[in-house]
């Protein structure tokens, strides 16, 4: 046992927060899966291993014992983000974060703690090329997994455009709204009767995918009861869409 060398575990909560923030400001896979893959199968682990104070002789039993410790902070965190409901790339971001963050925090208080393990060159048997190869292996994997995140978040299996007409209760006005979850941009005209009397027309609307639009059409009230309807268009064909109605109550 001897004094804690804590650049391991400061590089720890350096790479966990980086993490945290490409959870936060970004959605490339690609750098979300090369930060999160060591993150939840070695760094944790680690940072565990150095907190509990569990002494290691080789780099391999090392990296065994982070491995597992790695996966039980994972199933643990697992139970925990689904009882807070954040079971999220954030979610995980931030439990990660906090493990390793809270394992440092032990292993830096603590006055003696196992000594890291031998590095790689003073392993019995284990030369270079055995390094440059597990190295390659890892990074096909990464390269894999990131390829296939990325395919299936920009693979829709359904295509299809939401599209609403509504009374505002209190204000005399309809609410028309479009959200798209096509593939590309799309473009729209929509048509708005009330009583089978056309009432407002909006040509040549663009809405690219996940974009919502909407508008408030102001009604006049009367005694009876209106009904109001929308179609939806698509310039390119002139077909109709979508149609959705409404009852507009009266006074």
């Amino acid at each position: 046992m001897r004094p804690a060398r804590n650049w391991d575990l400061m590089a720890a909560c350096l790479w966990a927060g980086l993490m945290v923030a490409a959870a936060l400001f970004t959605d490339s896979p690609v750098l979300r899966t090369a930060l999160g893959v060591p993150l939840v199968f070695l760094i944790v682990g680690h940072t565990v291993l150095r907190a509990v104070g569990i002494p290691t002789v080789t780099l391999t039993q090392h990296l065994t014992y982070s491995v597992g410790a790695s996966l039980a902070s994972c199933i643990l965190g697992g139970f925990a983000l689904h009882f807070a409901h954040g079971l999220n790339p954030i979610g995980w971001a931030i439990w990660m974060w906090g493990v390793t963050a809270l394992a440092t925090v032990i292993a830096g208080i603590r006055r003696t703690t196992p000594a890291l393990p031998p590095r790689l060159s003073v392993i019995p048997g284990f030369r270079l090329w055995h390094g440059l190869a597990l190295t390659a292996s890892v990074l096909i994997v990464v390269g894999a997994f990131a390829l296939a995140v990325d395919q299936e978040e920009n693979h829709r299996e359904f295509r299809y455009t939401e599209f609403w007409i509504v009374p505002q209760e209190g204000s005399g006005e309809l609410v028309v709204g479009i959200r798209s979850a096509e593939t590309k941009g799309q473009v729209f005209d929509v048509e708005v009767t009330l009583d089978n009397r056309p009432f407002a027309t909006y040509r040549g609307l663009v809405i690219e995918p996940g974009e919502t639009w909407t508008h408030n059409i102001p009604v006049l009230i009367t005694d009876a009861p209106q009904k109001a309807e929308a179609r939806l268009f698509r310039p390119q064909d002139n077909v109709i869409y979508r149609h959705v109605s409404a009852l507009v109550p009266g006074t």
